[in-house]
């Protein structure tokens, strides 16, 4: 009698696993046959009678293969490990990690997302799980890159080198920067979080808006640290303001840090972009809902997943190709 479940059958009254064994049986062949059939393997004189009949009995059994097996057969899983940064799973990684899974769906690989371990811990877990290939969305210290390039695993990144502060933040904070600078702001701030879990994004938005402001002939920017807090935003803007050398713009981490600040310009008083310009990141749906709408940079995050999927499998893609990044304006700036 075929399993109930497609993948387990009763033998002395327990259930355990179809195997290939079993399939073997109920063809009338040997288990390289079946091996031979299912695998695809070429060369083997097998004929298309006896390949139906093992076709069929692994379908009639509900037979799947073992990954386990596979991946000790051939040193690889089928795998594809996404480390995640160690920060909140915001709207436009979630979407990243899906459009990656269906990419690699396509291509018959299995996506699994995990935050980056623990300092010294990437390599560990990435040999234990035998991938296929490891997508970064954040950054892996050099000697931990080398010893799994030196395993053999490919690793699909576009964060590899800060040698032009510009590339690795996806053109983001130039973007920012260019808008204000070509509406006659010259002096601007930008606002980050705080959190530790940020701290390499963070990194690398202030280098690429500090080199920005370089390139426009602008000084560099001032930097305000606030959670997602009204209060916490007006003292950072009030200061931003009435300081030395007002500030007339700011740029955001994103369109959350953004909201930040338009609450509090409202909590004193001030608005935008009368009393300071307010340019966000991401586009969040949000963002045109906003009062006053959010001018934004919008990040194309289906075709950033899509794109990491493609070099987990095929290698860096040809230069040029669709832009991941584009400006929105809207009131705010």
């Amino acid at each position: 009698m075929p399993p109930t479940n497609g993948q387990t059958e009763r033998y002395g009254g327990v259930d355990r696993r179809v195997t290939s064994t079993d399939v073997a049986q109920a063809a009338g062949v040997s288990r390289a046959t079946v091996s031979y059939v299912l695998n695809g393997s070429a060369g083997q004189s097998i004929s298309a009678a006896t390949r139906e009949r093992v076709l069929a009995a692994a379908r009639q059994l509900g037979y799947t293969p073992s990954t386990a097996a596979r991946t000790l057969r051939r040193g690889r899983s089928d795998l594809v490990l996404m480390l995640l940064p160690p920060e909140p799973l915001g709207r436009a990684l979630a979407m990243i990690v899906d459009a990656a899974s269906e990419q690699l769906e396509l291509q018959g690989r299995r996506l699994v997302a995990h935050r980056l371990p623990g300092q010294g811990g990437a390599v560990p877990l990435v040999h234990s799980l035998a991938p296929a290939a490891l997508i970064l969305t954040t950054a892996l210290e050099e000697t931990d890159l080398a010893a799994l390039r030196a395993a053999g695993i490919p690793v699909a990144s576009l964060h590899e080198t800060l040698s032009d502060p510009l590339s690795p933040d996806l053109g983001i904070g130039a973007l920012q920067v260019r808008h204000l600078a070509e509406a006659g702001h010259r002096r601007i701030a930008v606002a980050v979080p705080p959190e530790p879990g940020y701290a390499w994004r963070v990194e690398i938005r202030l280098a690429a808006v500090r080199e920005a402001c370089r390139r426009h002939g602008m000084p560099p920017p001032l930097v305000g640290h606030l959670r997602l807090d009204a209060g916490e935003a007006a003292a950072v803007v009030a200061g931003w303001l009435d300081g030395p050398e007002p500030v007339t713009a700011a740029c955001a981490f994103d369109d959350d840090h953004a909201f930040a600040l338009l609450a509090g310009l409202a909590a004193l008083g001030r608005r935008a972009p009368e009393d300071l310009a307010v340019i966000g990141a991401e586009d969040v749906p949000l963002a045109a809902l906003a009062l006053p709408p959010l001018t934004t940079v919008r990040v194309d995050s289906g075709l950033l997943g899509e794109r990491f999927a493609r070099m987990a499998v095929a290698g860096p893609p040809a230069a040029g190709g669709a832009e991941l990044v584009s400006l929105v304006v809207r009131a705010s700036a």
